[in-house]
């Protein structure tokens, strides 16, 4: 686990350097990005890659805040990655510790609202309808050239790749408080939003099922 945490605080260091000083960018990029804010710019699938970066901070919310019983609290670095994605994420994972604490941090009004399948189901049809857009309509070839020629967009499509591969640690980190079999979804942190989704809908059922 040490070995983790000291890849993980690598890997955000290198995040930060790499977004500062090498990725590119060019005299339009912030044209570029004003475009991208206000939904204006003509590319779906840019459009689509933009729009569930504002979807990741709601299932990281879910998956830390549920139980927010670790050695340190998770909501700053939970409501801090609505603005800076993984580059807040990442030191919670590099610097707590799991502990069982008595204590939930998170308000039980907050908890319902967390712990409610109707949102799970709604993040689900909503990242899967953006999804289809995106990749229906969007042209690769001018993602991958304003990925090459926009610093803004570079450091976004970094940052869905780096949120979509710690979700794997969110599953485990929200599987810590439930049960052992809980722990075997890991993996489905591969799948972009989707598989963090259907995680907490197979907890869900289980945990109903368990309550009958």
């Amino acid at each position: 686990m040490n070995e983790l945490k000291s890849i993980l605080l690598a890997i955000w260091i290198l995040f930060i350097s790499y977004a500062l000083f090498l990725a590119p960018i060019n005299e339009s990029d912030y044209s570029f990005l004003n475009q991208m804010f206000s939904l204006q710019y003509t590319d779906p699938l840019l459009i689509a890659v933009f729009s569930l970066l504002g979807i990741w901070p709601v299932v990281y919310c879910i998956l830390l805040l549920e139980n927010d019983r670790a050695s340190i609290k998770a909501w700053p670095f939970a409501l801090g990655s609505f603005v800076l994605g993984a580059f807040s994420l990442l030191p919670y994972f590099v610097f707590h510790i799991e502990k069982r604490r008595v204590t939930n941090r998170t308000p039980k009004q907050v908890q319902a609202i967390l712990s409610n399948r109707g949102l799970y189901i709604l993040l689900l049809l909503l990242t899967i309808l953006i999804m289809a857009f995106g990749l229906y309509f969007g042209n690769f070839q001018i993602y991958s050239q304003a990925f090459m020629q926009s610093r803004f967009v570079h450091v976004m499509t970094i940052d869905f790749v780096v949120l979509t591969l710690l979700s794997m640690l969110g599953i485990a980190h929200h599987a810590y408080y439930l049960n052992e079999r809980s722990k075997r979804l890991w993996w489905l942190g591969v799948i972009p939003i989707i598989g963090a989704l259907l995680y907490l809908l197979i907890t869900d059922a289980r945990q109903r099922e368990a309550e009958e």
